[in-house]
C-alpha cells in the first residue's frame, strides 16, 4: 500500500495564516493631547475636543461621576464641583485598534458675590418712605430685602417705610445666578425720635437744652454746676497734688481754663457725683449704669454705635469720621483729669461718670472715642469726667 504524504498540505496551512498576519495588521492610534482645563460650577455646557489621533475611528467619553457631570455625546453639562475623571474612548477603523485616553476636570464651586456699598443713612420716625439703592454686586441675580424689626421699619420690595424708633437689621438676599452663589449681607438702620424736649436750668443758672430718646430725657449737654443743687459750693480744686489727694466733691475746667468749660463742661471727681443726689438740678440725677446701658442698646447695642451720639464734624472733636449725631445727644470730647491732677485727651474723648460702684472700689464710667467707638470702663474715683444727666 502506498503512503500518503501530508507536507504539502501543512506548509500550504502555514502560508495561509502567515498571509492573513500580514494583511491585518493592528496599529495603535496614539492618542494625545486630550487635556481639561478647570471649570466652574454655574457655568454653561461646553463642548469637549477630540483628542489627536492616527484612526479614523469616532469618539465617545464618559465620566467617572455622572453626579458631577453629565455628558451627551460630546456636550458636557456641570452638576457640582469636585473632581472627575473624563476617558476619550475611539473606536477602531482602518487598520486601527480601539483605543482611549483620559483627562483630569477639576470644577470649582461658585464664587461669594461682592456685595458692596449697603449703607443705611440714620433716619428719624418723621422721615418719608425710601428705596434702598446704594448695594452693588458683581452678580445679577435678583435682589430682595427683609427687615428684622417690623416695629422699626417695614421693607417692601426695596422701599422702607419707617414704624418707629429703635433698630432694624435690613437684610439684603441675592439670588445663587451664573458662577455665583446665593448670598445676603446686612446692615443696620438706626431711626430715633430725637425730640428735644424742654430746657433745664442748674442752682447756677445755667440753662441746657434736653432730648427725648426712647423712654429717658437726657441733657444735650454736659454738666457745668458750681454747686450743689442746696447751693453748697463745690470744692475748685486747680493743683495738680490737691486734685491727687482730694477725698471729697471737687471740680475743674480743663487745664482750669474756664473758656473751655463753658464750652464742655465741668469736670468732676466721682465724690462730687456721689453727694447724696446733690450734684445733678431737682429731677434730675447722675445716671446709673443701667441707664447708660439703655441708651447704649438704643443706639444700637455694640462699640460702634457711638457716632450716634457724637457731635458731628470738627468744631470740638480732632477729626471727621463720620459721626451723625443721630440722637441729638451731641456729645463732646471734653477729655478728662487723671488721679495725678494732669490733664489729657481733649477734642479726641468723651468721658462720663455712672452712679455705680464696683466691689473694687472703683466707679464705671462710658467712654467715646473720637472714631464713634463706646464702651464702659471702670475707673479710680479720683479722676475728673463729664456730667451728663437724666431726667427721673
Amino acid at each position: 500500500m502506498k503512503k500518503r504524504s501530508y507536507t504539502p498540505i501543512f506548509f500550504l496551512l502555514i502560508s495561509l495564516f502567515g498571509c492573513q498576519k500580514e494583511s491585518n495588521p493592528v496599529q495603535s492610534p496614539e492618542l494625545s493631547d486630550f487635556i481639561l482645563g478647570g471649570v466652574r460650577v454655574g457655568e454653561p455646557a461646553f463642548l469637549l475636543t477630540h483628542p489627536k489621533s492616527k484612526s479614523s475611528g469616532t469618539f465617545s467619553f464618559k465620566t467617572s461621576d455622572t453626579s458631577m457631570i453629565t455628558i451627551q455625546e460630546n456636550l458636557v453639562i456641570i452638576r457640582k464641583n469636585g473632581t472627575c475623571v473624563i476617558t476619550a474612548i475611539q473606536q477602531e477603523a482602518e487598520g486601527f485598534r480601539k483605543d482611549s485616553i483620559k483627562a483630569t476636570l477639576v470644577i470649582s464651586p461658585r464664587l461669594a458675590p461682592m456685595l458692596t456699598g449697603f449703607v443705611i443713612p440714620d433716619k428719624k420716625v418723621t422721615d418719608p418712605p425710601f428705596i434702598l439703592t446704594s448695594l452693588k454686586s458683581n452678580s445679577n441675580g435678583e435682589i430682595t430685602f427683609r427687615s428684622n424689626n417690623a416695629a422699626v421699619a417695614v421693607v417692601t420690595g426695596s422701599l422702607i417705610t419707617i414704624k418707629g424708633a429703635g433698630k432694624a437689621i435690613i437684610t439684603a438676599y441675592q439670588a445663587q445666578s451664573g458662577i455665583y452663589s446665593a448670598y445676603s449681607i446686612s446692615a443696620d438702620l438706626f431711626v430715633t425720635d430725637a425730640l428735644i424736649a424742654e430746657t433745664l436750668t442748674d442752682v447756677d443758672g445755667n440753662v441746657y437744652k434736653t432730648v427725648k430718646l426712647g423712654n429717658q430725657t437726657w441733657m444735650m449737654e454736659n454738666l457745668r454746676t458750681a454747686h450743689y443743687r442746696d447751693k453748697t459750693p463745690i470744692q475748685n480744686v486747680i493743683g495738680n497734688s490737691d486734685w491727687s489727694t482730694q477725698s471729697s466733691g471737687a471740680y475743674c475746667t480743663y487745664n482750669n481754663n474756664p473758656e473751655l468749660g463753658k464750652t464742655y463742661g465741668f469736670l468732676y471727681n466721682w465724690y462730687a457725683v456721689n453727694n447724696n443726689h446733690q450734684l445733678a438740678p431737682q429731677g434730675w440725677h447722675i445716671p446709673t449704669n443701667a441707664e447708660w446701658n439703655v441708651l447704649y442698646d438704643y443706639i444700637g447695642g455694640d462699640r460702634y454705635s457711638g457716632s450716634k451720639i457724637q457731635e458731628s464734624g470738627v468744631s470740638h472733636w480732632i477729626d471727621d469720621t463720620g459721626a451723625s449725631n443721630s440722637t441729638k445727644f451731641t456729645g463732646l470730647p471734653g477729655g478728662k483729669r487723671n488721679g495725678n491732677g494732669t490733664y489729657e485727651n481733649l477734642s479726641y474723648n468723651a468721658y462720663w461718670w455712672t452712679n455705680t460702684t464696683n466691689s473694687t472700689g472703683t466707679a464705671q464710667y462710658y467712654n467715646l472715642y473720637v472714631k464713634g467707638y463706646i464702651e464702659v470702663a471702670e475707673s479710680f474715683k479720683n479722676l475728673g469726667y463729664s456730667i451728663r444727666c437724666i431726667k427721673d
